[in-house]
Parts: C-alpha cells; structure tokens; sequence
C-alpha cells in the first residue's frame, strides 16, 4: 500500500495544484488543448478567465467528471459550475474535488465579471484551496485570479489571465503555490468555426503553447481538436446538443501517461 501511495502522490506532483500536467476543467476547454483563456464562453470561465462571465447572456450550468485520470481510478475528479449574469455583474461558482482516501483536494471558487469598455471585460477569482493527506492532516489558503477579455474586432477576440496573483503559499513549510501567466486569441473565420492560439508560463516551468479547432454543425453538434507543448499532448472531443442540454466528451494523451477520458453533462436555457 505505501509503494502505492508513493507512486500516486508522486503523479499528484505532476497533476495537481495548477502544474504543467494539469488536467483542465470542463470537456470543451480540454478538447481544445485547454487554449480557453480567450475563449472563456461557458460557466469553466470561473478556471480560465472570469473576464468570460460577461459573455453570457443567461444563466448555465456543468457537472464535470474525470473518471479515470491516467487510467488510474484514484486520480478522479468530479466538478460543478454555475454561472449567472445580472444587472451589475456576471458571477460565477464551482466546487470540484481531486483525489483518493490518502489524498484529497479540494477547491471552492466564487468568480465575477463586469464590462468596463471599448469592448473590454475584467474579472476576478477567489479560491479556497484545501488539500487533506491521511495521517498527516489537511492545510488550506485563498488564492486570487484575475482576467481580461477583448474584442479586437468582430472575429477577433483576446484574452489574459494570471493565476495566484498574490504568490500565495499552503502547508507548514509555506510551499509556494504556481503563478501562471495565460496569454491568448481567438479568430473565427466563419460563424460556426473558431480558432484559438495561447501560450502559457508557469514560474517553475518553460512556455506551453497550446493551440485548438472547434467547428459546429447545425447548431446541434460540435466537433473539436487540439494541441500542446511541454509536454507534447493531443486532445479532441465533441458536444451534442438536444434541447437545453449539451453532454460533451475529450479526451487527451500524454506520451507518457497515456489516455484520459473527461465526461460533461451541461445546462442551458434558452435566451
């Protein structure tokens, strides 16, 4: 049972607490090689860039959940977020939960969003990280986000984000938590199809690039691809949209980890 732990909090290193390995939140965003932070157009904003909130125009909801992470049953994830706009803001929340009985994190996330102008938004994260090792005990601290959102023309959108804006640190050892720089754009050269590029710096690591497709088909079927770097990773997945629900699918590879499928069950009234 030890060489077993061992072996799995060895991969929470490399999975956990916003790392390079990073699994992503919600099946689009994954699909897309998780090049979202200028996309941000569904209630996972609250992950990526709050800035995204503003883009929606009536309240949604996700049920996220990663079964087998690596194909190991003890890195699963089961997630949940909402989003809805009013008068003064757009504001966001999720709640996901990572781990097995030795390891456990958990995260709670209020988020909002507002359009300042000139086509600019802005928004803010508020994370309460905790994270519970049995027979060690659990710590716990609060992180801040922040984002931008920009449409540089009609087809052509930005976006930004950093992650831990305050350098915040957890545990008795005061263990520095990642900082994360998220820099992208979104081009879509037809109304149905979208582009995104994005590159991503996190302090203890090189640059990732990560790149995505997503094309729809009669408003009903979405089908999307993408890349990235450090390590190389594919992705692809789909949605299927059938009344007011959307059940999404991804999948990525690692090239040394394998295969992890993600599943998304989404909620969206009409406008």
């Amino acid at each position: 049972m030890l060489g077993k732990a061992g072996l799995l909090l060895t991969l929470w290193s490399a999975v956990a607490m916003g790392s390079s390995g990073d699994n992503g939140r919600g099946a689009k965003a994954i699909a897309l090689g998780n090049a979202f932070v200028a996309i941000a157009d569904n209630p996972w904003a609250v992950a990526y860039n709050p800035a995204g909130l503003t883009q929606l125009t009536t309240y949604q909801g996700s049920v996220f959940f990663v079964p087998r992470q690596f194909d190991l049953p003890e890195l699963k994830t089961a997630s949940l977020a909402v989003a809805v706009p009013f008068a003064f803001a757009s504001c966001g929340l999720s709640v996901e939960q990572f781990g097995f009985d030795l390891y456990r994190e958990t995260k709670f996330t209020i988020a909002a969003g507002r359009t300042i102008d000139w086509g600019v938004s802005a928004g803010i994260s508020l994370n309460l990280q905790r994270v519970s090792i049995e027979r060690y005990g659990s710590t716990q601290c609060f992180t801040i986000d922040v984002g931008l959102l920009a449409s540089a023309l009609d087809n052509l959108g930005l976006g930004f984000a950093l992650k831990n804006v305050a350098a915040a640190k957890i545990g008795s050892k005061g263990e520095r938590l990642p900082q994360i720089l998220l820099v992208g754009a979104r081009y879509s050269p037809l109304r149905d199809s979208q582009l995104t590029l994005e590159m991503e710096k996190d302090t203890r690591y090189p640059f990732i690039v990560k790149a995505g497709v997503e094309q729809r088909f009669f408003e009903v079927f979405a089908l999307r691809l993408g890349v990235a770097s450090n390590p190389d990773k594919f992705s692809g997945g789909f949605g299927i949209r059938f009344s007011v629900f959307e059940f999404s699918y991804a999948g990525y590879s690692h090239a040394q980890l394998g295969w992890t499928h993600q599943l998304e069950i989404s909620f969206q009234p009409s406008e």
